[in-house]
């Protein structure tokens, strides 16, 4: 068997001419998302774009504070006259009595026989009955003082309905009672007081009034 032995190693030799280059290799798989950039700045203001179209109409406003007082207006022409809201027609009465009545023992029509008043001739001075001649509306009242310890009981009528009542508490001695009330009365009607049973009244303390407020 031969020995041999290892010589020193030689001097490198010059580089090699580049190759030729390769033929492009396949598409790699798409990475994983990257983590957002950092904000960057401003830029500049843009020019001013066109108008756009009109939008639709927003919600009320709300409501604004109370103006100043402005000036007087001019004066205006003068107005037609207006039509009198008073009837043309008159009509009035107040009557009252002079002497007590009762105690009563039964339902009793009040005789009226002083006349105070009597505007257009509508209380009838025989009946003690009111007697409408006007269409209308009317304000008719009575007030009634009842004798000592004795009630003082009436009604104020109108036809043969009772409209409402009067009373005077005996318990007060003399016991005193009053009442209005408005009515819309036609010709012919009567309008009338009438005195409960057992009810008694004293002289002219006791009376019956009334107007007419207009007529229909």
């Amino acid at each position: 068997m031969c020995s041999c032995f290892q010589g020193p190693p030689g001097t490198p030799g010059t580089p090699g001419v580049p190759g030729m280059h390769g033929y492009r290799g396949q598409d790699g798989g798409k990475g994983e998302k990257g983590y957002p950039g950092d904000i960057g700045k401003p830029g500049r203001k843009g020019d001013m774009g066109i108008d756009g179209p009109l939008g639709p109409p927003g919600d009320r406003g709300k409501r604004g504070t109370k103006g100043l007082k402005g000036d007087f207006g001019d004066k205006g022409d003068q107005g037609q006259k207006g039509e009198c809201l008073h009837s043309s027609k008159k009509v009035a009465f107040s009557v009252t009595r002079s002497k007590m009545l009762g105690p009563v023992l039964e339902h009793t029509a009040v005789y009226f026989d002083r006349v105070l008043t009597n505007v257009g001739a509508h209380f009838d001075e025989i009946t003690s009955h009111f007697v409408c001649k006007i269409n209308g509306t009317y304000l008719l009242s009575v007030h009634v003082l009842g004798q000592q310890k004795r009630d003082a009981f009436a009604w104020i009528m109108l036809n043969q309905n009772h409209q409402v009542p009067v009373h005077g508490d005996s318990r007060a001695g003399y016991g005193t009672g009053s009442n209005t009330i408005i009515l819309r009365l036609t010709q012919e009607d009567h309008v009338w007081i009438q005195l409960r049973a057992n009810s008694a009244l004293m002289n002219d303390y006791s009376t019956f009034s009334g107007y007419l407020l207009f007529e229909d």
